[in-house]
């Protein structure tokens, strides 16, 4: 069976358990789902002739749901979703899947599409000048609008000159290939697929090539899962996973114009979910010579990596089947908050040996609320991994008597960590810091975890987050909460296994405990971790260590 039989199969159940299994009468789902919906019945018709010959009601449908999507179009010609109202990135998602069916229709030159085809293009020319006009709030927006723009080129010529004002910023790309959301997510599915877009339309070779040095990055942050690691992004995926099978066709794109590195990404990334098989679809009818078989490797990459991703404050050591990833690139401690579009999540290292995974480190103190151990930065000196963070918070001395005033009233300010009607900045302070250091040594067995704490005297608890497997060295002291009998601890899954060794001792006269901070407790809220986690605690300040190591 062909690549393209494998996602036609895999796009049909997509089909089956979306677009027919909703009626026209019941609530629309959002109008990205809906032209993905009609994309998918086109691309279904093209490859499979002659089911769409024999059996036209997909073809029905989709005019059915074509209408729907119409239906959703504000006058002004954009969508809404998801509280972006009137939104013209939003809309641009759409479009895109827009321009590329009509683009596919056009190619396929069959009569019965031409009704389906008038629609779209009605749904189109509405939308494109408020395209042509409308800003965006995010910088992976700018690639989207400006690809939709390129794809409804023929209807307008300012089309083209708006999508190069948007280029004419510059592509947010770092040096390593990651751009500035740092976001697997926003990667596969916006930036690479849009500039891809517009290096064919625009002939720009540049855009090729940056979403190739991406990929690259890409293959070094992907696991022996098969995912991509994400604790460093600026979106949402921060704390979820992102298979690299999001990425495939453009792996297999480079594969096939002989890139072996690309080609060893593709053998292993092969969509297995028919959302994924969907959009692998809707390219290879576009461009039918991405469904080619992958050219044999004739050697795979090395598995050895070291690789410090400066931009983003990560370290990726990986020897054989142990692997290390060290994160110390926050946002946090530089702008003081925790917020949508700051990378903020405070797993500080990651280690695996085969299939016996530590999903997580994290280090909280009892400090002002001030939440858990967020570095600094991340300095590589002789292959030692640096971190550091000092956390302070003050106490304030009576106001200069220049500065009283008679009733009271004082300029409501920010502390850092709270708000006050106090003048905060018109005060001398005392300050009451926390210093953390923390030095991580990777080597092709393990990883040493030195960590010095300096200043106030308070209780430290480090989460250690397991993955699955059978603890042994640990009492389970509540659901899924463990605490150590001694100094050794062993995660135990199959053949694999992790041995954690530490100088703390046991601790049993304090609890540990993840603290997220301020931030999110004032509101209810949360980012704590879910799942089997090992608890050590102990006191500031003082060094101690941690060892990591394939048993």
């Amino acid at each position: 069976m062909t690549f393209l039989d494998r996602m036609a199969d895999l796009a049909e159940s997509w089909w089956e358990a979306t677009a027919t299994a909703t009626p026209p009468t019941a609530p629309a789902p959002g109008h990205r789902e809906l032209m993905r919906q009609v994309a998918a019945a086109v691309a279904l018709r093209v490859v499979r002739p002659e089911v769409g010959g024999a059996d036209p009601s997909r073809l029905v449908v989709a005019e059915e749901v074509a209408a729907r999507l119409a239906a959703l179009q504000g006058a002004d010609g954009l969508f809404s979703s998801d509280g972006n109202l009137h939104s013209p990135p939003d809309s641009a998602f759409a479009i895109n899947d827009l321009g590329a069916t009509i683009a596919v229709i056009d190619a396929a030159d069959d009569p019965a599409l031409a009704p389906l085809r008038r629609r779209l293009l009605e749904i189109g020319e509405r939308a494109l000048p408020a395209l042509l006009a409308g800003g965006v709030h995010t910088p992976n927006h700018r690639w989207e609008i400006a690809s939709a723009l390129v794809r409804l080129r023929a209807l307008d010529e300012r089309a083209v000159q708006r999508a190069e004002q948007w280029l004419a910023e510059g592509v947010d790309v770092d040096a390593d290939g990651l751009y500035s959301e740092r976001s697997a997510n926003y990667a596969a599915f916006v930036s690479n697929p849009s500039l891809l877009v517009l290096a064919e339309a625009l002939v720009r070779p540049d855009l090729v090539e940056v979403v190739h040095r991406n990929l690259h990055a890409q293959l070094v942050l992907t696991d022996a899962d098969g995912v991509v690691e994400t604790v460093f992004s600026r979106r949402q995926d921060q704390d979820g996973a992102i298979p690299l099978s999001a990425f495939h066709t453009q792996l297999r794109r480079f594969a096939l114009a002989g890139c072996e590195t690309c080609a060893a990404g593709a053998e292993v990334s092969e969509p297995r979910t028919p959302e994924l098989a969907v959009g692998a679809l809707l390219e290879i009818v576009q461009e039918p010579t991405l469904g080619a078989e992958l050219p044999p490797l004739e050697r795979w990459p090395e598995t050895d990596v070291v690789r410090h991703f400066p931009g983003v404050g990560l370290l990726v050591h990986q020897h054989g089947g142990v692997r290390t990833v060290v994160y110390g690139g926050s946002d946090v401690p530089h702008v003081n908050r925790i917020g949508s579009g700051l990378a903020g999540n405070p797993t500080f290292l990651r280690f695996r040996a085969g299939d016996a995974v530590i999903r997580s480190l994290r280090l909280s103190r009892v400090m002002f609320g001030l939440g858990p151990f967020r570095s600094e930065g991340l300095v590589v000196d002789d292959g030692v991994a640096r971190l550091h963070e000092r956390a302070a918070a003050r106490y304030y001395q009576p106001l200069p008597v220049a500065s009283h005033q008679p009733d009271g009233g004082y300029r409501l300010t920010d502390d850092g960590r709270f708000q006050a009607s106090m003048a905060f900045g018109e005060r001398a302070h005392d300050e009451v810091e926390l210093v953390t250091d923390v030095a991580v040594r990777p080597g092709p067995d393990g990883v040493e975890v030195e960590v010095t704490a300096a200043g106030v005297d308070t209780g430290w608890s480090l989460e250690i987050a397991l993955g699955e497997g059978t603890v042994t060295g640990a009492a389970e002291v509540a659901p899924e909460v463990y605490r150590p009998l001694s100094g050794v601890v062993e995660l135990r899954k199959g053949r694999d296994a992790v041995v954690i060794e530490t100088s703390v001792g046991s601790g049993a006269d304090m609890a540990g405990w993840y603290d997220p901070g301020e931030a999110y407790t004032f509101l209810g809220g949360t980012d704590a971790l879910a799942g089997p986690r090992l608890y050590l605690t102990g006191t500031t300040p003082g060094t101690w260590t941690l060892t990591l190591r394939r048993a």
